[in-house]
């Protein structure tokens, strides 16, 4: 999928070559082109979602490989309301969600720590469940060190009402009641 051809963009962040190859199909765009339009506010395009869906097969891999700024980058997702897409679109980025969070909990050393993977999944489906359901299924030895690890990770969150959704794309109402969800489930856990 390509830019709509009438893009474009923010001319301060991306410069026109840019915002070509955004508008080009079959052109392979650069880890750091990705990167900088996952991490924009929405309101540097005419339309975020082109945008996003643009970038989105390079993106999941780099959310995979260990990208720095994850949960920044997944915010573009959930700006981008991939959540509203046509069924297939979004069933797809769901079972990208789905994957990366269970693949990162079954490994012993992921490219990111757990702890910032579960961030970005909750950033990009403003939602923390289905996280912490496949966490709780989750019962081996490697998945309950991740745990353990994330609880020592947001320490000073746990003890105060601060949320760790630093890219939280919606109101802070919202926000407090994921963390609270977030915080009965891990203590809960570690009883």
């Amino acid at each position: 999928m390509t830019a709509r051809s009438d893009e474009t963009g923010c001319g301060r962040c991306f410069d026109e070559v840019e915002v070509e190859l955004l508008r080009t199909p079959d052109v392979r765009l650069t880890t750091d082109l990705v990167g900088r339009v996952a991490r924009k506010e929405p309101f540097h395009w005419g339309d975020q979602p082109a945008i996003i869906r643009r970038v989105l097969p390079r993106l999941v891999v780099m959310l995979a490989e260990g990208a720095v700024e994850s949960a920044l980058m997944a915010r573009g997702l959930v700006a981008a309301g991939w959540s509203r897409w046509p069924r297939e679109q979004a069933g797809a980025e769901a079972g990208f969600l789905e994957a990366w969070w269970t693949q990162a909990l079954r490994m012993e050393s992921p490219p990111t720590p757990v702890c910032e993977v579960f961030e970005s999944c909750v950033t990009a489906s403003s939602s923390v469940a289905p996280c912490l359901a496949r966490w709780e299924a989750e019962r081996g030895t490697v998945a309950r060190h991740h745990l353990t690890e994330s609880v020592g990770w947001w320490r000073e969150e746990l003890t105060s009402d601060d949320s760790p959704f630093t890219w939280w794309w919606g109101t802070a109402t919202e926000e407090q009641a994921a963390w609270r969800e977030v915080k009965t489930w891990l203590a809960a856990q570690t009883q």
